[in-house]
């Protein structure tokens, strides 16, 4: 049985360093943004600050998501659940665990839920085609029934 005491202050120490992360890159975007504004004379070198500062923003969302994952994970440990799946109630394996603190999902279940997020970002992103030409050939249809 894991000791949900400890994971919580494991978590909390997560959470911290976590939160410095996001300030550290968030001062060095900064740092980036204010060079470019100064002298903005080479188109290569703004393309090159412009790609520093995506990786950066990219970094940022990915450790604020992280955060997010870390605060629910202390609110399940708070209420003495940590490490058991909040989808399936099964005991999430202690190697998971360490190589993922913040997870409160089991691979079976995260796996599923990757798998539904995945279908439908393919769903929302495949175009929706409509043929308005159906509505007319109908409309034609009808008429040529009433000659």
């Amino acid at each position: 049985m894991i000791d949900q005491d400890a994971k919580l202050e494991e978590l909390q120490r997560l959470r911290t360093r976590t939160l410095s992360d996001i300030a550290r890159l968030r001062d060095e975007l900064h740092a980036e943004i204010e060079p470019a504004s100064a002298t903005d004379d080479d188109s290569a070198d703004v393309a090159a600050d412009i790609y520093e500062r995506s990786k950066i923003i990219s970094l940022i969302q990915s450790m604020e998501a992280k955060l997010h994952a870390v605060d629910h994970a202390i609110s399940v440990a708070a209420k003495g659940r940590y490490g058991i799946c909040e989808v399936c109630g099964v005991e999430i394996p202690a190697e998971r665990l360490e190589i993922m603190p913040e997870t409160t999902l089991c691979v079976n279940c995260a796996s599923k839920l990757e798998q539904g997020i995945r279908r439908h970002q393919i769903l929302a992103s495949t175009p929706q085609t409509v043929d308005f030409y159906e509505d007319f050939e109908e409309e034609a249809d009808d008429a040529d029934d009433d000659i």
